[in-house]
């Protein structure tokens, strides 16, 4: 098996902490679209419905969980979990192999927030190289599977679609064609788009007429009094 790597400085060897972002609601923010995850998801010869899958618009995220992936003969996975909220999504899976390509992964997650997205890779390696856990964006390797031809893997694929939602999947597989059939494997996918927030309200002016003091007068002093001479009559 053959292992290449496609995009400029792509994930092998080291492992870095991914930096974590927060499913906690944007201040200020007001009702946006709804945000969608799934943990799995495969097409092909080897059909799996996204699992588990979320779609909602509520400000507290909701989250759905399945402890195992029912078995397969493609990928084996635990703790899938998917969750999802106006303007944010996050799915993981843990234990994941997909033993045609040597892909392993203690953990997989991919997280999108205020339609900004990351994936962390946790020990994970593909025909026994280690891949970095903090990937950048589109990072493409290609495998070779004996006998079969070549496969094709993008590590944190994010797709920006015109309405400026964004879509992030930590791990996206494409196997060469079998009986003229190709097989595709989605691992934590998550869509959110930007929070619209609401503009704080702004101080409008007072429209009442300023009214300036009259400059004080001093008050005319009053005359002084002069006393009245006046003659009494005495009697007695």
């Amino acid at each position: 098996m053959k292992f290449k790597t496609l995009a400029t400085g792509a994930a092998l060897a080291g492992m870095a902490a991914a930096p974590a972002i927060a499913l906690a609601a944007p201040a200020h923010a007001a009702p946006a679209s709804a945000g969608s995850a799934h943990a799995l998801a495969a097409g092909g010869l080897v059909n799996i419905p996204a699992t588990p899958a979320v779609t909602s618009s509520a400000q507290r995220p909701v989250h759905k969980s399945v402890v195992e992936l029912p078995a397969n003969s493609l990928v084996r996975a635990s703790a899938l979990s998917a969750a999802a909220g106006a303007g944010r999504a996050r799915a993981s899976v843990a234990d994941l192999t997909v033993a045609k390509l040597g892909l392993t992964a203690e953990a997989v997650s991919a997280t999108c927030v205020d339609g900004r997205g990351a994936v962390n890779l946790v020990k994970a390696a593909v025909n026994g190289k280690g891949l970095r856990a903090a990937v950048a964006p589109n990072t493409g390797l290609r495998v070779g599977l004996d006998g079969v031809g070549t496969a094709s893997v993008v590590l944190n694929k994010q797709v920006r679609r015109p309405d400026g939602r964004l879509t992030v999947t930590a791990i996206e597989v494409v196997l060469p064609p079998v009986a003229g059939k190709s097989q595709t494997l989605s691992i934590a996918s998550v869509t959110c788009a930007p929070v619209e927030r609401t503009p704080k309200p702004t101080k409008k002016p007072d429209s009442t007429p300023t009214v300036k003091p009259s400059p004080s007068v001093p008050a005319a002093q009053a005359p002084a009094p002069k006393p009245v001479v006046k003659d009494l009559p005495v009697t007695g």
